[in-house]
């Protein structure tokens, strides 16, 4: 099917109904419709909530950025994966978001926590090279810190400490920068 080849050429995983709309604008609303239940059908496409549809295989970070945007993904999911904490939290992934909301999506928890908007749209920290949004490991670090105060890491070893105190500035938040500091002398 010559339109699905069309959706694996972008390089995605995971679509709003409005991605598919710019991938097929020369379509009308009746016959993309058709085509997104064709797809659907043919388990080409799954309906994940309404209005986001995925491949069979997705990309789980992907998804988190779709279904709430903007979004980054943070907190104890990169902490995790670059070793600062121990603990597995894989059942759940969590994101910065505009809204603190959770979503059930198959066996995963998509987890959202709020900071002020002017803090979370600033791009310091963000990596967005890999198709979706994700914390490097000081801002996720920062994230934490600012949600959670006095939170335990298990192992600060591989933290940037000049890269966190340059982050930790954007959060204009004396506690953090206090606890930041703590962290950076090892105390």
């Amino acid at each position: 099917m010559k339109d699905f080849a069309k959706l694996l050429q972008t390089g995605k995983t995971v679509f709003s109904v409005s991605d598919i709309y710019q991938i097929f604008s020369h379509l009308n609303k009746f016959s993309l419709r058709n085509l997104i239940s064709r797809m659907g059908k043919q388990w080409l496409l799954q309906n994940i909530r309404k209005g986001i549809r995925a491949l069979p295989k997705f990309n789980e970070y992907e998804l988190a950025n779709t279904m709430q945007k903007p979004s980054y993904i943070s907190l104890e999911t990169v902490l995790y994966q670059e070793g600062i904490i121990f603990q597995d939290y894989g059942t759940t992934l969590y994101s910065i978001g505009a809204k603190t909301q959770d979503h059930k999506i198959q066996w995963k928890i998509y987890s959202y926590k709020t900071i002020k908007p002017e803090i979370a749209l600033d791009p310091l920290g963000i990596d967005h090279n890999h198709g979706y949004a994700i914390a490097t490991l000081e801002r996720a670090l920062c994230d934490r810190v600012y949600l959670t105060p006095g939170y335990y890491f298990d192992n600060l070893r591989s933290i940037n400490r000049d890269k966190v105190e340059e982050i930790a500035s954007i959060y204009n938040n004396k506690r953090l920068l206090l606890e930041i500091k703590k962290l950076r002398n090892g105390t």
